[in-house]
């Protein structure tokens, strides 16, 4: 008898141990991916206030409204989901070029039900240079993150009577937080200008700069989460007079994360009155993302309706995690609405300016 109990003892204290890991090994990797690499979406073009607070304003209309969704790892499990939507508007004050917008993020994990939630706002300022055009953007935000542990047992709701786990029993943890929030602040500068025909810009952004402290537990003094850099740049290359060329990339760099992002747009231009299509596009990109190196070839397209565009794109995933995901990866699906009446034709800078 006194072995059984023994035994028994032993066990509760090699699941609670084996939980514990399980948990803290989840939150770990998970706060790799939220944090150390942050949410992220391949169509960076429609998300462009997460990109660069300085690419607030920076639409070819008075203002634009942005929204996409992502989907990943839905075939080894519940999947990541990942919506994001902003909104943003040039204001004129005094012939000087001004832009306010806001951005939501809500970030759902899978196991554990991990949930992020993000509120940003954006602020820019454009200034002409000789015929350069430079924009610096700031955000300040609010983060919410928590998570839930429904269905989840301890080692002290071990039901000796019946040998099985019961969860109304109590679980004796103590110290630790489902929730935790802070603030944010990211900043950014943009530049462009026209070479011929020619139109290259590139940014580049500072993210987490007031470095906020994470955690979860009471008994820890958590972990800071570190300055994110992202550089990005693109060049329109009008081939024909219907078709444009668009190379674009995108690098990110965190201490213990890195990733890279290249290929191109191909826009291709409908000179039809008869059907509301105005556009179409395709775009192939790959990622990069050591330590894993290539982890994505990516293919996708586009339908500009008018001032609407609708987008898709498909992220193959090609890393040595595809014997698990059997090549599947990440869908993601955007919308992005620039509109409005632009009043500042009349003003004496280079057209660029207002696009």
């Amino acid at each position: 008898m006194m072995a059984f109990r023994k035994n028994i003892v032993i066990r509760k204290k090699i699941r609670k141990s084996l939980f514990l890991l399980q948990l803290f090994a989840f939150l770990f990797c998970h706060s790799y991916i939220l944090n150390a690499q942050d949410i992220h979406f391949t169509q960076f073009n429609a998300t462009p206030l997460l990109t660069n607070p300085a690419n607030t304003g920076m639409s070819g209309e008075d203002f634009r409204f942005a929204s996409i969704y992502r989907n990943q790892w839905s075939k080894i499990g519940a999947p990541f989901e990942t919506f994001s939507s902003s909104l943003d508007k040039k204001v004129v004050i005094s012939n000087q070029f001004f832009a306010l917008g806001g951005a939501i993020v809500h970030d759902q994990s899978s196991s554990f039900n991990l949930t992020a939630n993000e509120f940003l706002f954006s602020v820019s300022y454009s200034k002409m240079i000789n015929n350069h055009q430079f924009t610096f953007g700031l955000q300040p935000g609010f983060v919410s993150k928590s998570y839930n542990l429904n269905g989840i047992t301890f080692g002290s709701q071990f039901d000796q009577s019946g040998s099985l786990f019961n969860s109304s029993l109590p679980s004796n943890e103590s110290g630790m937080n489902d929730q935790l929030s802070y603030f944010d602040l990211n900043a950014g500068v943009f530049w462009r200008t026209m070479l011929g025909k020619i139109m290259p810009s590139a940014g580049i952004s500072v993210n987490h700069i007031n470095m906020p402290v994470e955690k979860f537990s009471t008994a820890s003094s958590g972990s800071k989460l570190p300055v994110r850099l992202t550089v990005n740049g693109e060049a329109t290359l009008p081939l024909t007079s219907r078709f444009d060329l668009k190379p674009c990339f995108l690098y990110s760099f965190i201490p213990g994360a890195h990733e890279f992002l290249l290929g191109s747009f191909g826009d291709y231009a409908i000179n039809s009155s008869g059907i509301p299509v105005k556009k179409l596009y395709a775009v192939a990109m790959f990622r990069v993302n050591p330590p894993r190196n290539m982890d994505a070839f990516i293919l996708g397209g586009g339908v500009k309706f008018q001032k609407l565009n609708l987008g898709f794109t498909y992220d193959l995933n090609i890393s040595s995690l595809s014997r698990v995901t059997n090549f599947n990866g990440a869908f993601e699906i955007s919308l992005v609405y620039t509109g409005g009446r632009d009043n500042r034709k009349n003003i004496s800078q280079p057209c660029y300016i207002l696009n």
